[in-house]
């Protein structure tokens, strides 16, 4: 396991010292009554319950255990992982996964707790009615090593565990520089030594993803070999996070994803990725805002596997095997995003997801809304000590059990999910139509301050009879549930999780379109007759009919703080776009809309900048020199491609990243207001010739940690070329 912040990654969590406590989660019953109606904002939720989005997977909601949890297979793990609904458990540990040997239980320069070898760890699974998700030795294993695993828990032991991954994160293996995973296969270029856990970062290693996919395929053949039942899972990078899309010249000259998928082709069985969205300097509400971001992460995947693998995506599952929030761990931010999460992955199609993990152990405490967080990214207390604090006891549940604890009075295997809207961001919303007909709904008020009167409108479905609630309040040890005659309205109190169960009857459920594919963006140009001139295609593949056939497409744009505005409802798979500004980036995704009206789920994200246009009079060359901690060196070429002098000239830019700025300047007088900067010739290279003359400038500059180049230059107003 590592932990993502968008960057580099994180290392093995430590051992866990031994005890014992049982503290279930329970739901007390109560007597409901909402907070009256004037003391809250209205919100408006839509539920369509007759548009049907995937089906409730078995085995969905998952957990990662390790070999290292001396605590692992405690008394108390049955028990709690049953009582919060977890049916599934990942064994043996992130990357611990790839320096352990399931034979000996021995992991290779690691530490390996008493009591939680294969047989201990399915003696858990087994008791609290989980279906396991294997990790197989990739790093320092073997085929037969991982095929022996195969026969001995599903042939000899008829344990019929579906999924088997064939490695952790193998991309951390060094090959684009960052190296926590062990991978034997990899030596680095000078000493042909092999790669261990903790070696040098930023070395030259002869393996990438295409000695993966080769080593992948003989893993394949011979597991599949033994159970052809089985799915042997490709790790992949997740669309959107490091490495994804990063290239190495030496061992990885194109993308992972598309290496992988294209070497393992009609063999591609399964696919895993990892989500860690949120990073140091988030804030809390922009690490629960991100759960938005999964509806693309899952277009992207599926787009792949079509588009280099040659499979049809909907015959290959997608499992996320390591998940958590990672700020704010223990306290309410959590159960809010745990639940969330889980929802939002699961209508999306995924097969399985797994929360990191049972337990970790504390890191850095912190108070979050009053309430004491401790840093542990465990679901359970390990009850020990970290920075000065104590956690609770052993196997003290923290919020984010209590988060997936409420699924229970919301999903079941084989409950339909349909679709639903909230007319306010920090209100989502969740809507399942049980085996049985009824509706549930899950609303989840991710307001620290305010408290909502959610006004339900129900599309396909009567309610009728009494509604049951049920509430986890901020911060609450239990979930609490009372009666409400009426569908029509609710109180959500801050910062709370609430489920209503709420009789009635409807029309059957309808399959909505598949999402769009992943738009592209093509004939991207622009001119020099204004800065607003430019104008490209956006076209994407076409969505898959449900129920009913696909009547035409919503195109939306995603504005600077995340709001989505409609631009366009074309019948056909691409859109014109025009008057778009030079030097600006635009995001764009599409839906799916049916003859009854029923929308698909989004497609991936396409980010585009307009570029200026290529027969300006006059181009500008920009280049990083160098760079450090904290800032870099840079210089730039102007170019005089008009027929008559420029005299004198003045150069202005708009940087891309906040943070980026001039620190010093030479051959020209430098300025900069907010992120605009500009530059004033001197007296002696004011002159830039006609026909191709040329003068050369260049500074020092600050950046947080991202440099990107400016986008478009103008010199004297008027738009330049990039050169």
């Amino acid at each position: 396991m590592s932990i993502r912040r968008t960057g580099l990654l994180r290392s093995p969590r430590t051992a866990l010292a031994s005890g014992l406590a049982l503290l279930a989660g329970v739901v007390v019953p109560v007597t409901f009554a909402a907070s009256p109606a004037a003391a809250a904002s209205a919100v408006s939720v839509t539920v369509n319950a007759g548009t049907g989005l995937a089906t409730v997977p078995a085995g969905g909601v998952g957990l990662n255990t390790a070999v290292y949890d001396g605590n692992m297979n405690d008394s108390a793990a049955a028990g709690l992982i049953k009582a919060a609904g977890i049916n599934a458990l990942r064994y043996p540990g992130g990357s611990y996964a790839d320096i352990y040997n399931w034979q000996t239980n021995v992991a290779q320069g690691g530490y390996d707790a008493p009591n939680t070898s294969f047989a201990n760890f399915m003696t858990t699974a087994q008791a609290a009615g989980t279906s396991p998700i294997i990790t197989t030795n990739y790093g320092t294993g073997t085929a037969a090593l991982a095929a022996a695993w195969v026969q001995n828990a599903d042939v000899t032991n008829n344990y019929n565990i579906k999924y088997w991954e064939v490695g952790n994160e193998v991309y951390g293996n060094g090959t684009y520089g960052a190296n926590w995973e062990a991978d034997s296969h990899c030596t680095t270029a000078a000493s042909g030594g092999a790669v261990t856990i903790g070696s040098e970062p930023n070395q030259t290693y002869n393996c990438g993803p295409s000695v993966y996919a080769s080593n992948l395929l003989g893993y394949i053949s011979a597991m599949k070999a033994v159970d052809s039942n089985i799915h042997v899972c490709a790790v992949l990078t997740t669309p959107g996070f490091w490495p994804d899309g990063v290239t190495n010249s030496t061992t990885s000259p194109l993308p992972w994803n598309q290496t992988v998928l294209k070497a393992l082709g009609s063999k591609t069985d399964c696919v895993i990725v990892h989500y860690y969205p949120a990073y140091s300097g988030m804030t809390t509400a922009q690490m629960l805002a991100t759960t938005t971001d999964i509806s693309g992460i899952v277009s992207s995947l599926k787009t792949e596997v079509t588009q280099y693998a040659g499979v049809n995506a909907a015959n290959v599952p997608i499992i996320v095997t390591e998940t958590n929030n990672t700020i704010d761990t223990d306290t309410q931010p959590a159960a809010l995003f745990s639940a969330d999460m889980y929802m939002s992955w699961l209508e999306d199609g995924v097969a399985n997801v797994d929360w990191w993990d049972q337990h970790n152990g504390p890191g850095t405490p912190s108070t979050v809304d009053g309430a004491q967080d401790y840093g542990d990214y465990g679901m359970f207390s390990s009850g020990s000590n970290g920075s000065g604090v104590t956690e609770p006891a052993l196997d003290t549940p923290f919020a984010s059990y209590y988060g997936v604890q409420i699924l229970t009075k919301l999903i079941a295997s084989g409950d339909q999910m349909v679709n639903s809207s909230s007319g306010n961001a920090l209100v989502r919303v969740h809507a399942v139509r049980k085996a049985n007909g009824t509706l549930s709904v899950l609303i989840d008020n991710e307001d620290p301050t305010n408290s909502y009167t959610v006004n339900l409108g129900y599309n396909g479905y009567t309610p009728s009879g009494t509604t049951t609630v049920y509430t986890l309040g901020n911060n609450a040890k239990s979930i609490t549930s009372g009666t409400q005659s009426s569908a029509s309205s609710v109180t959500v109190a801050p910062y709370t999780l609430t489920v209503l169960q709420i009789p009635g009857s409807g029309s059957t459920v309808a399959a909505a379109p598949s999402a769009p594919g992943q738009p592209s963006v093509s004939n991207l140009s622009s001119s020099t007759s204004s800065n607003t001139s430019g104008t490209a295609t956006l076209s994407w593949p076409a969505s898959t009919a449900g129920t009913y056939p696909v009547a035409k497409y919503q195109v939306y744009q995603v504005g600077s703080t995340g709001t989505s505005t409609l631009v366009a409802s074309p019948t056909t798979t691409s859109l014109s776009l025009s008057g778009l500004t030079i030097g600006q980036s635009y995001s764009y995704y599409v839906t799916a809309v049916d003859s009854q009206g029923n929308p698909s789920l989004p497609s991936a994200t396409e980010t585009f900048t307009v570029p200026p246009p290529a027969n300006a009079t006059c181009a500008v060359h920009y280049a990083i020199t160098n760079s450090w901690t904290g800032g870099f060196g840079a210089t730039i070429t102007l170019t005089n491609k008009g027929t008559t002098a420029i005299n004198p000239w003045t150069l202005t830019f708009t940087w891309p990243n906040a943070g980026e700025g001039i620190q010093s300047g030479w051959d020209g007088t430098w300025t900069q207001s907010g992120l605009n900067v500009t530059v004033v010739s001197e007296s002696w290279n004011s002159t830039i010739a006609a026909n191709g003359g040329t003068v050369s400038l260049g500074f020092n500059g600050t950046d947080t940690g991202q440099d990107g180049a400016p986008a478009a230059f103008w010199i004297n107003g008027s738009i330049c070329a990039n050169n």
